[in-house]
Formats: structure tokens, sequence, C-alpha cells
């Protein structure tokens, strides 16, 4: 068979393929067509539709294709009942926003300490040694004032801790060369921290912060030693000076009124050493306000310039806790 006649062949049985192809085709819109026209009747000689059925069936005569007058693009009408719901809802209801969760939140924890005061100060040759209860304390004590005050953002927390004690003792021990002594101490100490929140479960009321900052000393002494083997003087000194501290704080929930809470630091760097731990609990009268109690020590030693501040402060303590 020569090549003409293979094409011709080829030619003709791609033809008929193509007729049979748009038969089979307009065999098929022909039994699309009739199968449309077969369920319209059906759905006049249905019985009387419900509110519902009658709803939803002008919905879907509602969808069907139209077109805008001034483009010639169809437009598609989507007023299926779950289309218009939805576009109800997203007109009508306002998208809900998020409340914030990391707000500033501020404690302010006035506090009266009933420390005890133990160890050595003064300048080298003229010191006294002080060991009072806090009874004794108390009998002597002119001001004080104490507090601590907390401003919290997400994990991030603020920490001031200030203190200022005056007191006038007599009952200090003058050593073996004077009669007497009167010492007047006046105490002010400041302490800015920062810190992290390393863990924390809301639902048992449990943290762990870590802590660090600094601690300011300004320490005033005022001794009028009474006349002994040595004759009467008078000794004043003052000193301030800056400590770098860190440490760990936390607290855990007992109960809904009742909590465990906790406090430890230590440092150096204008004294020799310093260190404070506090433990305790406390209740919660309200949302806003607590009760705290708890035992403290405070401890420095300071050996410079010609001035000594080796003390040991320690006692209960016992606040109040405001939220805002």
């Amino acid at each position: 068979m020569s090549f003409v006649q293979e094409l011709t062949t080829a030619l003709g049985l791609v033809l008929i393929l193509l007729i049979a192809g748009v038969v089979s085709v307009g065999a098929q819109a022909q039994a699309v067509v009739d199968s449309s026209s077969t369920s319209e009747p059906k759905k006049t000689e249905a019985a009387k539709p419900s509110l519902a059925t009658s709803q939803n069936t002008e919905s879907e005569k509602t969808s069907e294709i139209s077109r805008d007058p001034t483009s010639s693009k169809p437009v598609a009408v989507a007023n299926t009942p779950t289309a218009a719901a939805k576009t109800t809802s997203e007109t009508s209801s306002p998208v809900p926003q998020s409340t914030p969760t990391d707000k500033w939140q501020f404690q302010f924890s006035p506090y009266f300490w009933l420390a005890g005061l133990h160890g050595t100060t003064g300048t080298p040759n003229r010191s006294v040694q002080v060991d009072e209860s806090f009874s004794d304390i108390f009998d002597s004590l002119n001001f004080a004032f104490m507090a601590v005050f907390e401003a919290r953002k997400d994990k991030f927390v603020v920490i001031t801790d200030l203190e200022y004690v005056s007191i006038e003792d007599e009952r200090a021990t003058p050593g073996p060369f004077f009669s007497d002594v009167n010492a007047k101490i006046k105490t002010f100490i400041f302490d800015p921290e920062v810190g992290y929140r390393l863990f924390e479960d809301p639902d048992k009321g449990a943290f762990v912060d870590v802590v660090g900052g600094a601690r300011i000393w300004h320490i005033s002494t005022d001794f009028t030693f009474g006349p002994g083997i040595l004759p009467g003087t008078q000794v004043d000194a003052s000193r301030t000076w800056v400590d770098g501290v860190g440490g760990l704080r936390g607290k855990a929930a007992l109960s809904e009124k009742v909590f465990l809470t906790g406090k430890f630091d230590l440092g150096g760097g204008g004294s020799k050493f310093t260190y404070q731990f506090f433990g305790g609990g406390g209740y919660n009268v309200t949302q806003n306000i607590a009760l705290i109690f708890g035992y403290r020590v405070l401890d420095v030693n300071y050996d410079r310039n010609n001035f000594v501040y080796d003390m040991n402060q320690r006692g209960p303590i016992m606040g109040v806790g405001f939220k805002f």
C-alpha cells in the first residue's frame, strides 16, 4: 500500500471517530434535558411544601446566575440558606476583640518587722556590741516605715523594698573602757530588683521568679560614751554603700484562701557579704487583699572606710498586701 493510500485510510478512521464522539455527546445532552423535564412535573405534583421547604425552594431559585446590567459577565448570587446565614452573621455580629493578658498588675504591701538587732557597729576604736531583742528595740524605737511595691507584666516583675528604722538604745555594751553608751542608729535600706518568671502554674497558684538588683544601705550612728577608764566622748559616723544581690522568690497556694510564700537572695560589693531570707504564708481576705505572716533574716558585714556595721536583723514579720 502506497503512502497516499495509508494517509487516506488514517484520515478516514479519524473522521469516523470524530463523528462517533459528536453523536455520543449529543445523546448525553439529550438525556440531561429529558431528565430535567421529567423531574419538573414531579415537583409541581408534590404535596404543598412546608414553610422551611418553601424557603429552601425560594433560596434555590434566587441562587440562579444573574447578569449585571452594567457588565457582560455573569454574577452568581449566593442565596443558599448556609450562605445567607453566614452573610447575616458576618454583617450583624461584630468580630470579638481579644482581651490582652499582659496588662500591668500592681501590689502594695506595707509591713512591720518585729526584728531584733545583733552585731557590732561603730568605728574600729569606738564600736559597740548590740544584742537587742525586738521588745528591747521596740522600747527604743523612734520611727519605722517598711513597705514592698511590686509591678508585674506578663513574665517580668519589678520589686522595691523600702525600710527605714530609727532607734535610740541605752543598753548597748560600750566595752571595758567606758561606763555606758547611748547609741542612736538610723538604718535606711532600699532594695530595687527586677525579675523574670521561670515557672508558673495558675491552676495551683504557684510560681517561681528569679530576681536580681541592688541593695542600697545608708547607716547613721551617733554614740555617746559615759566616762570610765577613759573620759567620756561622742562619736558619730555615717556610711552609704551598694550591694549587688540576686536570688529566687516563689509562692504556692494550699487552698483558695491560704498560700505559702518565700524569698532568698545574697550578694555583696559594697559590703563583704549580705544575705536575706524570708519564709511565711498568707490568707486571702478578698481577691485584692491578703494578710501576710512570716519570719525574716537580713545579714550584712560591712567593714570599710574606718566604719564597721556587722549586723544581723531577724524576727517575725507581718503585713497586708493590696492588689490593684
